[in-house]
């Protein structure tokens, strides 16, 4: 439903056919929705996907950030643009985004796991790569230096 310049989707359970009709000034909260599917047309402010399972969000385009935050096993596919893709406190996140606009999305993880990218062609055929989860913090010259840490064997 919409309220003032904000959808709320909420409380959805088995829904798989939700449809958002966007505007550019419009902004989409989902929260607490349980194995639905939810796609947003045209162009939309912002979205957040808060405390949400096993969810499908498909969005064509964001002017500003799109966030997931407390959830679980959730896929997201943008159809076009998303400048910022933030992903808090979820475990289970698999992230579609086109190669012709895809590489410009800035992807910001935090207490995350099980966090994939995946970088479809035009073809639909897609490359898959991980967001670490582990980091190594090491005491060198007089600091602190945190680096990826990769476990070899």
């Amino acid at each position: 439903q919409l309220d003032g310049k904000k959808w709320n989707c909420e409380y959805q359970k088995g829904a798989q056919d939700i449809v958002i009709d966007a505007q550019v000034t419009q902004s989409l909260y989902v929260f607490r929705c349980d194995n639905s599917v939810i796609t947003v047309k045209g162009k939309i402010n912002s979205i957040t996907i808060d405390n949400c399972k096993k969810c499908g969000i498909v969005v064509d385009s964001l002017v500003a950030s799109l966030d997931i935050v407390n959830s679980n096993s959730i896929k997201l596919q943008v159809n076009d643009k998303a400048p910022i893709v933030n992903v808090d406190k979820t475990d289970g996140c698999q992230i579609f985004v086109q190669k012709a606009t895809g590489t410009d999305t800035e992807f910001v993880t935090a207490k995350s796991s099980e966090v994939n990218i995946c970088l479809v062609e035009e073809n639909g055929e897609y490359t898959e790569s991980f967001v670490a989860e582990q980091f190594l913090t090491k005491f060198v010259n007089g600091k602190f230096v945190t680096e990826l840490y990769e476990v070899v064997g």
